[in-house]
């Protein structure tokens, strides 16, 4: 099973060689993270002098009364607008972080050194199950620690679903075709890879399912 996946992976990818693909956008997540170090150090020794600059001139006009108070107003706009772009250099940081992190768990995957670094999915474990024991569908070094790549507790209930119980021929050519259409889109994969980690596997389906039913009404919790 694992071997037919892999090799309908790859035939989707663009190069034909997916490890090429994700160890190239990896170097280029990683130079991104290096560049928003250097930025956020660079801003943050601005802000700092910034601050101590206005902090003199604070005293020249609160406690000297050389200078009008208007003075004050330029400083605390240019240390605003370094704030502002200081928070900008930060989200672009985590961001290029998460994705390096998605790529090298992508490469990990791809060199059969995945064990250990995935969900294990053993509260999907039922021991009257008629195969997943035998198959190990869930727990540690499992199927589902093998393919797990989701963000929410309802992709992880998904694929817990699809492991679990048989699908007829058409539900399994939806499922390729829907693989083949979004192997070669890394740029949309990786979107929705970091959008999920912001949102977490404590979405909590049950909720979900009662907003998207509801008349408009808030959920509670």
């Amino acid at each position: 099973m694992l071997s037919a996946a892999a090799a309908l992976w790859k035939s989707c990818e663009p190069s034909g060689e997916p490890g090429a693909a994700y160890a190239g956008r990896l170097a280029a997540r990683r130079a991104a993270v290096a560049r928003a170090e250097r930025n956020h150090r660079r801003l943050g020794n601005l802000r700092l002098a910034v601050f101590l600059g206005a902090l003199g001139l604070a005293w020249l006009v609160l406690v000297r009364h050389a200078l009008p108070p208007a003075w004050l107003l330029p400083p605390l706009g240019v240390y605003l607008t370094l704030v502002f772009l200081h928070e900008r250099v930060l989200a672009a940081r985590l961001r290029a972080t998460r994705a390096a992190a998605w790529y090298e768990a992508g490469l990990a995957r791809l060199g059969e050194q995945w064990l250990g670094r995935g969900p294990r999915g053993e509260r999907f474990l039922a021991a009257d199950h008629p195969y997943a024991v035998d198959l190990d569908l869930f727990g540690a070094g499992s199927l589902f620690e093998r393919l797990c790549q989701a963000r929410t507790r309802v992709g992880e209930e998904t694929l817990a679903a699809w492991l679990r119980e048989p699908a007829d021929p058409p539900a399994v050519a939806l499922r390729q075709a829907a693989a083949r259409a979004l192997a070669p889109r890394l740029d949309l994969r990786e979107e929705w890879a970091l959008l999920g980690e912001r949102v977490g596997a404590g979405l909590h389906p049950d909720a979900l399912r009662a907003w998207a039913a509801a008349d408009g009404r808030p959920v509670a919790g």
